[in-house]
């Protein structure tokens, strides 16, 4: 600069309104479970800007998964657990839900259901799991520590694999 004259830039730091890198989450192992679930997954999808069709379908995903948990792996349990755990990774919406019931891989135990049928005569089972695969980008299972671990990866603003 000419004229001796020095500019002098002062930054004072914002507080940081960047949304938390993840939520972790222990539930009811019954199905009044499910109101907290929703209200979670509200807050979370706020938090990271995400739409509410997206916010629907990882809130079905996720009730149809928590209600297996509930119904199924829990019920018999003196010390049932059930915890959620979601974060976002880049462009990826990331959901882990974790139960210490009996082993079950649902992607690969579950029935596979017979979309052509009617739904009268469709038998009970395999639809819930048919959806989880549908609405999310990825769907993993894995057995860690006597814990079953359900991984649901979903891009942000992008395609799932039926659309």
């Amino acid at each position: 600069m000419s004229g001796g004259r020095t500019a002098r830039i002062m930054v004072k730091p914002m507080p940081s309104r960047e949304p938390q890198p993840s939520i972790e989450i222990s539930l009811a192992s019954d199905l009044s479970a499910l109101p907290m679930l929703a209200q979670t997954l509200r807050e979370f999808g706020a938090a990271h800007a995400l739409s509410r069709d997206f916010q629907g379908r990882l809130n079905l995903v996720l009730d149809e998964l928590v209600t297996n948990s509930v119904c199924y792996a829990l019920p018999d349990l003196a010390e049932p657990e059930l915890r959620l755990r979601l974060f976002v990774d880049q462009d990826t919406v990331v959901a882990q839900l974790e139960d210490n019931g009996a082993a079950y891989n649902p992607f690969e135990e579950a029935p596979e259901p017979d979309t052509d049928m009617g739904l009268a005569e469709r038998p009970i089972g395999g639809l819930g799991i048919f959806f989880v695969k549908n609405l999310t980008d990825s769907s993993t299972y894995e057995r860690i520590d006597g814990r079953n671990r359900i991984t649901l990866k979903s891009m942000i603003g992008g395609q799932t694999s039926d659309e």
